[in-house]
Formats: structure tokens, C-alpha cells, sequence
């Protein structure tokens, strides 16, 4: 019966029916004191005098027709006060409740009212103005905290949307291009049977489907990113940053540019390690290739989780930094160089921010770019008891 009822309802219901157990309960109490009182009065309130026999008066024993009646008469008052008291209890107790009850309905009408708002505001949301939030001001009780919790949901689902959006949107142009040249390499290529021009074709067509593989990785990358790292495992960054700078040193050429690593013992994080590992690769990865043949890349990191990168490639203008980390911008000394889709720097700042961090770029003096990567460290990260001893021992995580 009380599931159909309304949540306002219940809780009236619910709050009269526990005031007037407690009050029926006092009042029984208070009752049963004051009939203790009443009955004691009739037994030891007549004077000592009056139990005594005088003279003229019938002594034990004898008829004693007036002590009868005024024992009589005294139980009489005794039950009309009990019984009076008793009719007061009884009406004020449900007129009090009468009252609780209304005060019940009133105050939790008072309080349902924001949830209503609450109500009312997330039904109007929806894909078209996902940027709205409930935005709900008070105090800040249970309420408030949920409709902040429902804020910080529709955040993060607007972002999702929209690293959606970009995604398809990236994809959909930057594929266009390479689709585009396969289908004329194939039309034209391949209206001859010369050897020699089908060798050809097949080796445009084998590298235009790698530049596709990459794009589209570098695709998937830029999006994971920008929805939010989903683990939150301890990464030691010195050994991610070993890692990947020996990974790719093994594939540079003998007159490539120098490495140079300044690390400390060790770099605790919190984040995605598939992640992290390539963010710094990207890093690494452009300062190699974005290079003088004979040139330097510095890989700096303390133990606070500062990354800084730096080489000694062609020199860029100061207006043209923060650009380099859009989607598909290379630059104008940066353009035509390589086989990049243009999105390494992108992948950098979008990985950065998901695990809690930042990424920014500035001319290096004499050529080239300094990247710098901050990513918090354990001990400034809220993390779980589980999860510092996890640190603490070295272990990895497991999530």
C-alpha cells in the first residue's frame, strides 16, 4: 500500500507514526505516575485525628457509617481524576499529532522542493545542450553533494560526447586524403600491365595503407585520451622514460641525433601506463624527429614528476607553440618533413590532463622546442590505502 504512495507521503506517514509511538509511550508513563499519586492520596492524606476514636465517637469494632462514606467518596474523586486526566492525555496526544503530522508534510515538502528542481533541470538535458548543469545552490547537505555528483556526471559525458565528435570528425578528414590517393593509384597504376609501374603502385598503395594504420591509431590514442584515464595504477616514470628512449635509440641511425637522460632513482605516478608510455614516446619520438642530423635531445625528469624535452631542431616562431598542440598542425618548418599525421603533441597535452597533469611548449634559444609534462606524484595524488602501499613497496598495480 505504501509502495504506490508518493515519497512525500511516506516520510509523513513515516515521522507521525514514530512521534506518536514515542508520545502514546510517555504518555502511558506519565498516566500510570499520576495514578500512583492519586491512589496514595486517598490512603494517607486524612489526618491521624480522624483514625482515632474519641469520646462519643464507636471505637474499633462498632458501626462506623461516616468513615465508610467518606472512603466512598474518596475513591470517587479518585477515579473522575484519573479518568478526567486520562481524556486530556488522550486529546492532546492526538491533537499533537495532528499537528507533527502537518508539520511533516510541510517540512518535507520544503525539502522534496530541490529535488524536484533536480527533477525538473535533468529531464530538459539531453545531447543537444549537454553543456547545462543543475547547478543547484543551499547549503551543502546530502542534496547538494548529489546534484554536485550529477554535475561532475554530465561532465564528464560532455566530453565524452564531444572526443567523440572530434574523432569522427578527425577521422572523417584526415582519411579522406589517403583514401582518395589509393583510388587514383589503383584507377591510373593500374591501367598498365608494365612490371615495373605495378611494383610501383603496389609500394605507394603499402605505404599509403601504413600512413592509414598510423592515423587511425593515432586516432584511437588522441581519443582514449581525451575521455579520461580509466586506470589508476602506480608507474614508476623513470622506468617507463628508460624504456621507451632505449626503445627507440635501438631504431635511430648511427649519426641520428644524441640522447641525453637525466633521471632520478625514482618517479612514482598514478595513471594508465599504456598511456604514459605513450605520451613519452610521442615526446621522444618528435624531438628525434623534428632534429638536426648531428643534434641533441634532452630528456629531463625530477622526482616531483616534471617532465621536460627538449632538441635542438629548426627554430619556431613563439606565436605558433601553443597551435602545435591542435590536432593535425605541424607547423610551417614542421610541414612536409616527415610521414606524421600531426597529432603527437595533441596525444602529449590530452594524456597529461587525463591523468590530473598538464603540457606545455616553449622556443628552445638557438632552435628546436622545449615540451614540459606535469604529472603529479603519488604523494600529492588522493589514492587509497591499498594503493600507497602499493607505492611504497614497488608493486605494480593490479585493477
Amino acid at each position: 500500500m505504501l509502495s504506490r504512495c508518493t515519497l512525500r507521503w511516506r516520510l509523513t506517514l513515516l515521522h507521525t507514526a514514530a512521534f506518536l509511538i514515542v508520545a502514546a509511550i510517555v504518555v502511558t508513563m506519565v498516566y500510570f505516575q499520576n495514578r500512583l499519586v492519586i491512589m496514595k492520596i486517598g490512603s494517607t492524606g486524612a489526618p491521624v485525628d480522624l483514625m482515632l476514636p474519641t469520646a462519643g465517637e464507636p471505637g474499633p469494632g462498632e458501626n462506623a457509617p461516616h468513615g465508610a462514606a467518606e472512603t466512598d467518596a474518596i475513591a470517587i474523586q479518585q477515579n473522575e481524576a484519573l479518568g478526567s486526566l486520562l481524556t486530556q492525555w488522550i486529546v492532546a496526544l492526538t491533537v499533537v499529532t495532528a499537528l507533527a503530522g502537518l508539520l511533516a508534510w510541510w517540512v518535507t515538502g520544503r525539502v522534496l522542493n530541490r529535488v524536484h528542481r533536480m527533477t525538473s533541470q535533468a529531464r530538459r538535458i539531453s545531447t543537444a545542450n549537454l553543456h547545462e548543469r543543475l547547478a543547484l545552490q543551499g547549503q551543502e547537505d546530502e542534496i547538494k553533494q548529489l546534484a554536485d555528483t550529477f554535475d561532475a556526471l554530465l561532465s564528464r559525458l560532455e566530453n565524452a560526447f564531444n572526443a567523440q565528435a572530434r574523432f569522427i570528425a578527425n577521422a572523417s578528414h584526415e582519411l579522406r586524403t589517403p583514401l582518395a590517393v589509393a583510388r587514383t593509384t589503383l584507377q591510373v597504376g593500374l591501367a598498365t600491365t608494365d612490371p615495373d609501374r605495378v611494383r610501383r603502385v603496389r609500394e605507394e598503395l603499402l605505404h599509403n595503407n601504413d600512413r592509414c594504420i598510423a592515423l587511425i591509431n593515432g586516432l584511437l590514442t588522441l581519443a582514449r585520451g581525451q575521455q579520461g584515464a580509466h586506470r589508476q595504477d602506480p608507474v614508476d616514470l623513470v622506468d617507463v622514460v628508460h624504456d621507451v628512449t632505449g626503445e627507440l635509440g635501438a631504431t635511430r641511425p648511427a649519426d641520428g641525433p644524441h640522447v641525453r637522460i637525466d633521471t632520478p632513482t625514482r618517479c612514482m605516478v598514478f595513471g594508465d601506463p599504456v598511456l604514459l608510455a605513450q605520451m613519452v614516446r610521442n615526446l621522444v619520438d618528435n624531438a628525434l624527429r623534428y632534429n638536426a642530423s648531428c643534434g641533441e635531445v634532452f630528456v629531463e625528469l625530477d622526482a616531483e614528476g616534471n617532465l621536460t624535452i627538449s632538441n635542438t631542431g629548426p627554430e619556431i616562431v613563439e606565436d605558433e607553440v601553443d597551435r602545435l598542440f591542435e590536432p593535425f598542425y605541424r607547423g610551417a618548418t614542421r610541414t612536409g618533413r616527415t610521414s606524421g599525421a600531426g597529432l603527437g603533441l595533441s596525444i602529449v597535452r590530452a594524456i597529461a590532463l587525463a591523468c590530473g597533469g598538464t603540457a606545455s611548449a616553449r622556443p628552445r634559444r638557438g632552435g628546436g622546442l622545449v615540451v614540459k609534462v606535469r604529472i603529479p606524484d603519488a604523494s600529492s595524488t588522493l589514492v587509497t590505502p591499498a594503493d600507497r602501499l602499493l607505492v611504497e613497496t614497488g608493486l605494480p598495480g593490479k585493477r
